[in-house]
């Protein structure tokens, strides 16, 4: 009787840890921080994506199960980026790097839409970040933007 108290007191206790980790991650802050290339060759370019995650709890870390989104350069759709098992800790910010993949054709409608116009380049990430409760994931929408990133 006593071990059965004992599991289920640690796993309300766990369980309670998780959920506060969880609605931390709701409430930081997000940003797009670079968007840099890092090798290319005929067929594709490689890319390093890094968000900013801020958790402004001063007590408690935040905690994400994972990210699924796309990485969107002048409303052209260019990859997907995801990401799992986030975690940062109370009054601190996580720059987490995302490889990136890109295949040169995907970038064919971009690069002529770039020398039509100026060089003007718009950044956005659109995806959703999904949590661990006791019922399953939950996922909350995310959109962060940049513009002319250096």
């Amino acid at each position: 009787m006593k071990k059965l108290l004992f599991f289920m007191a640690a796993f309300l206790f766990f369980g309670c840890t998780t959920i506060q980790e969880n609605i931390n991650m709701v409430n930081c802050k997000y940003s797009l921080l670079q968007v840099e290339p890092t090798d290319f060759n005929f067929t594709s370019i490689n890319m390093d994506v890094i968000m900013g995650i801020t958790n402004v709890s001063k007590t408690a870390a935040a905690a994400v199960k994972r990210f699924d989104g796309d990485l969107i350069v002048n409303d052209i759709n260019i990859a997907k980026l995801a990401f799992k098992d986030v975690k940062v800790e109370p009054n601190s910010t996580l720059n987490k790097k995302i490889p990136l993949e890109i295949p040169i054709a995907s970038l064919g409608k971009l690069a002529g839409q770039i020398s039509m116009r100026s060089a003007s380049v718009v950044y956005k990430v659109n995806g959703t970040m999904y949590f661990s409760t006791p019922l399953g994931e939950v996922g909350i929408p995310v959109t962060l933007y940049k513009d002319n990133l250096k």
